[in-house]
């Protein structure tokens, strides 16, 4: 299956484009795919969707479609799928 995943803030310039078309398997969890993004980009990106066990960060931001999802949830992609990564933001 197609996946369209979207880049935005600090993960952007990590994953040195802020779109691309990934190929998937069906059935595939978004945990699973944010760590086969951050394997394929390396360590910039690793960095920064992955903890040091190398599993993905629950404090991003995540976006199906016009859907802000949680990473507990880890709901399964379809094929068509537009996921949207970023980071928090803060301010003071």
């Amino acid at each position: 299956m197609r996946v369209t995943v979207e880049y935005m803030a600090q993960i952007k310039r990590a994953a040195g484009t802020g779109r691309e078309e990934i190929e998937l398997p069906d059935g595939t969890l978004l945990s699973d795919a944010l760590t086969q993004l951050a394997e394929s980009h390396g360590d910039p990106l690793a960095g920064m969707v992955l903890d040091g066990e190398g599993k993905p960060i629950t404090s991003l931001l995540l976006f199906l479609g016009d859907e802000q999802v949680r990473l507990e949830a880890n709901p399964t992609l379809t094929d068509g799928a537009q996921l949207t990564i970023s980071t928090p933001i803060s301010g003071g």
